[in-house]
């Protein structure tokens, strides 16, 4: 019999190991030199920026708040502190006490600066030495110049040209990463999970990129401060406000417009920010009578307050929904042609709500802690009228978690990070109320929610083990409680570094993730029918192991940063639907369920340069994808329907003179697989009145679609700055060359052709226009 106390006493034992590893209590020579990054314009945390002390070959990174902490001995150091698009700040700092500093960055608004490059010189050295691997950080402003669809900057859209990763479809924003699925990404804004991040059926993201910071992405080697899904981990954080002024920028484009807004509650100490973003397609269209009924909204608000000089609080929300109703011509039409309509009306909203509230307390100079509270809603709700009759179908998910992460920073070789988390998960899927003659069609249902807790401790030692080699390493407890069972299972976390010389280095990394929840789908996209659903006593929780290693080069002649990294992948209990599956209106949607393995293995390839004249990155991906369902192509395994073999993406930015740029994007991607009917025969009615065809397939997801590839432009052109005001405008064009980009087969008949398949093409050549501002 299993051992219900063998994860606790296995995490004691890591926390025995880590202790009997770690250096004695620093001598009283030693001192602590800790503070913050700022930038001197608005006040707002540097994420990620580079703190080194040349002397001693020693440095530290910020942490999303911006901090740092160094224990060095006494003495005098120069202090160089760097952030990519920033001017890097020298400091000469005296030691002979704990020293707590305020480092203000001032901003580099052009790319043509040699002090912006030395400072991304700086942060790829610092990449280089790193232990994290599979992790991309992505600079937001950069992003917004980036070509997209309808001239709309899309973080997500972005993130689907990196390696690694691929896209649902063509246009949407779902990812699939390192052969996962939709659902096994792990996408947080300000530490809320969002379920749901498309608008307008996947085209579009939820994200406003005028809202955001800074974003990561990691697709292995996962810190064991984060778990929950298998295949990755999409890290957004949102602006903060500036201290100093009041400040408002926005955008006008064909489909939507935004506007933030940010400033100062009290000078120095409180700031906000409120962005707002909303389609007008279906205004602009009912001025000339067409009706189009349907729009989204995003709104973001965010402040903060230093209480002191060890305390600081933040509040964050997300609030966004996509609306589809009744336009009033189609109304007044139907209830005019025919006296069978008395009054009508459908449609659905669907939609996102978050909220953060979190506390940053300074216990000492190295020992720094982080509480959040946490509050996430995804709910559809899908309704319609006709006269006396109408009906209700809805879906929601509530989270209410608590979060503590602390940072011990030991010494300048030992860093200790420990916390956990909980989280108390409320689904209601299938909520159906009927009134009038459909109800004795449709029943009725008041569905009992189903409730999940959901609980993790984790704990994570970096250790610099020499001069040339790092370790992080770390273990995550987590598990789930549902009625009647509970899962426990342990994550271990490890990664390595191995410097060959200060340009570049070795990596090899090992992470175990556990999910413990599901989602019921038959499309990459969100959908007013998507299900989410905690694991239970029939659906077991999923898991994955990966292993990768990589070559990390910096090459300094040319400010490019090199990496080449293959992975293995093998995952337990992945879901699949059985064939005809009824998973709408269905109480006892586990039994349409299946459960598999799966394995996925490749290789990518990532140049990328982000300061300078041209900017971008080149990337590409070999990758392999599998499943294996006992119930499912007879027992034998088949290729995953999203397994693309090829992906190529080159993005670039030419910053051709001080008022004017010019970007692009070319993509290549194999087409995703499907199971081809290769014949059929004729089977008999039982009362001989006449044949039914049944088609043959071949095995399942044999067959690829055609690849596409495209390429998109966008020239951008900066108006002469007037006081306070600056202005752009972005002239685009999406797939330039019309290429045709396969999404779906259809089964056609001629009788000159008999029966073929065709491969209708989506999303042609788009041109767009926007005007963005800022004052």
């Amino acid at each position: 019999m299993k051992d219900p106390c063998m994860p606790l006493r296995a995490l004691y034992a890591l926390l025995l190991f880590v202790v009997c590893f770690l250096p004695p209590a620093a001598p009283a020579q030693n001192h602590t030199l800790s503070g913050y990054l700022i930038h001197a314009a608005s006040g707002e945390a540097l994420v990620g920026g580079a703190v080194q002390v040349p002397g001693l070959r020693q440095g530290t990174y910020t942490n999303q708040y911006g901090f740092f902490s160094l224990t060095l001995p006494a003495g005098t150091y120069t202090l160089l502190c760097s952030y990519i698009g920033f001017k890097t700040d020298t400091q000469r700092v005296q030691l002979t006490q704990d020293i707590q500093l305020e480092i203000k960055l001032q901003e580099v608004h052009t790319q043509l600066n040699e002090v912006v490059i030395s400072a991304s010189q700086r942060a790829y050295a610092e990449e280089v030495k790193s232990p994290q691997m599979s992790q991309i950080k992505l600079n937001v402003n950069s992003m917004k110049h980036i070509p997209t669809l309808a001239g709309e900057a899309d973080v997500m859209k972005v993130v689907q040209l990196l390696p690694g990763v691929t896209k649902g479809g063509e246009g949407t924003t779902s990812i699939l990463v390192r052969g996962g699925d939709p659902d096994q990404n792990l996408i947080l804004l300000d530490e809320s999970v969002v379920y749901n991040v498309s608008h307008l059926f996947g085209f579009f993201s939820v994200f406003n990129p005028d809202a955001l910071r800074d974003m990561t992405l990691i697709k292995g080697g996962f810190p064991a401060h984060y778990g929950g899904r298998l295949s990755s981990v999409l890290d957004l954080s949102m602006n903060e406000g500036n201290l100093q002024s009041w400040h408002l920028k926005g955008g006008i484009g064909l489909l939507a417009s935004r506007l933030t807004v940010e400033g100062p509650i009290v000078k120095d100490r409180a700031s906000f920010s409120l962005s707002g973003r909303r389609t007008y397609i279906d205004k602009v269209f009912g001025l000339i009578d067409i009706p189009v009924p349907y729009y989204f909204y995003d709104v973001n608000a965010k402040a903060n307050v230093k209480i002191g000089e060890k305390d600081r609080l933040y509040f964050s929300t997300y609030l966004g929904d996509d609306v589809l109703y009744t336009p009033d011509q189609l109304r007044d039409s139907l209830q005019q042609d025919s006296a069978a309509f008395g009054e009508v009306d459908f449609g659905f909203r669907l939609g996102n709500l978050t909220s953060t509230l979190r506390w940053n307390h300074l216990f000492s100079s190295r020992l720094f802690s982080n509480t959040s509270l946490i509050f996430t809603r995804f709910q559809y709700d899908i309704g319609g009228k006709v006269d006396e009759n109408s009906i209700f179908i809805g879906s929601n998910v509530v989270d209410v978690g608590l979060k503590q992460d602390l940072a011990h920073y030991l010494s300048p070789a030992h860093t200790l990070r420990f916390g956990g988390q909980y989280i108390r998960h409320r689904f209601k899927p299938n909520v159906v109320a009927a009134r009038g003659d459909i109800s004795q069609v449709i029943e009725k249902k008041e569905v009992q929610p189903f409730y999940s807790n959901e609980v993790a401790l984790y704990l994570q030692h970096e250790w610099q083990l020499n001069g040339k080699m790092k370790l992080q390493y770390g273990l995550r407890l987590s598990g789930a409680a549902v009625p009647q069972k509970v899962y426990a299972a342990l994550e271990p976390r490890a990664s390595w570094v191995a410097q060959v010389d200060e340009h570049q280095s070795f990596k090899a990394g090992y992470s175990r993730m556990m999910q413990y929840m599901h989602l019921v789908s038959s499309s990459t996209v969100a959908l007013p029918t998507d299900l989410w659903y905690p694991v239970t006593r029939g659906v077991k929780p999923q898991s994955a192991h990966q292993l990768a290693v990589s070559y990390t080069r910096h090459f300094e002649a040319i400010h490019a940063l090199f990496t080449l990294e293959a992975y293995y992948k093998w995952m337990n209990n992945l879901t699949e639907y059985r064939e005809g599956a009824n998973l709408i209106l269905n109480d006892n949607f586990e039994q349409e369920l299946l459960q598999g393995r799966g394995t996925s293995w490749g290789l990518e390839l990532l140049l990328k340069r982000d300061e300078g004249r041209l900017t971008g990155w080149l990337g590409y991906t070999l990758a392999f994808s599998q499943r294996h369902f006992e119930a499912l192509n007879g027992g034998q395994p088949f290729w995953a329907k999203y397994d693309r073999r090829h992906d190529f993406s080159a993005v670039g930015i030419w910053e051709i003179a001080e008022r004017l740029s010019f970007s692009a994007v070319y993509a290549y991607l194999s087409g995703s697989r499907f199971t081809p009917q290769v014949g059929q025969y004729l089977y008999p009615m039982p009362d001989l009145s006449g044949v039914e065809i049944i088609p043959i397939y071949a095995a399942r997801n044999s067959t690829r679609l055609s690849p596409a590839s495209r390429l998109d432009v966008n020239l951008i052109l900066k108006n002469r700055a007037r006081k306070k005001l600056r202005s752009e405008w972005s002239l685009g064009c999406y797939n330039v060359f019309n290429s045709p980009t396969p999404y779906r087969v259809n089964i056609n008949y001629t009788p000159e052709r008999g029966l073929y398949y065709a491969q209708p093409s989506f999303l042609g050549r788009v041109l767009s226009v926007a005007w963005n501002f800022e004052f």
